[in-house]
């Protein structure tokens, strides 16, 4: 494998972490949104709860957004993988000597 091809995915797994990264935060906002819609809930603040419910959607979405985009590059990562290995001959079996 190059150097470049290196860096590249060395950046890629940057890239792809950092979209992680984004989706838990995310995902931890929504639950917390959540659990305050439920006590809103259960004290009868119905206009609250719903507030803290289209919060919690919000995060929930952005969460599912990073989450695309971690796949969608890993999905290049792997292609670009499978180029290299058909590059240096490694898939197709065994040579015959």
């Amino acid at each position: 494998m190059s150097d470049d091809s290196k860096f590249l995915e060395s950046a890629y797994a940057l890239h792809v972490s950092e979209h992680f990264r984004r989706a838990s935060e995310e995902l931890l906002h929504a639950y917390q949104r959540n659990k305050e819609a439920n006590r809103h809930h259960e004290a009868g603040a119905f206009k609250a709860a719903l507030h803290h419910v289209k919060l919690s959607k919000h995060h929930a979405f952005n969460a599912h957004e990073h989450l695309k985009d971690a796949l969608l590059i890993s999905e290049k990562i792997g292609q670009m993988d499978a180029r290299m290995d058909m590059r240096d001959g490694s898939i197709g079996g065994a040579s015959v000597q």
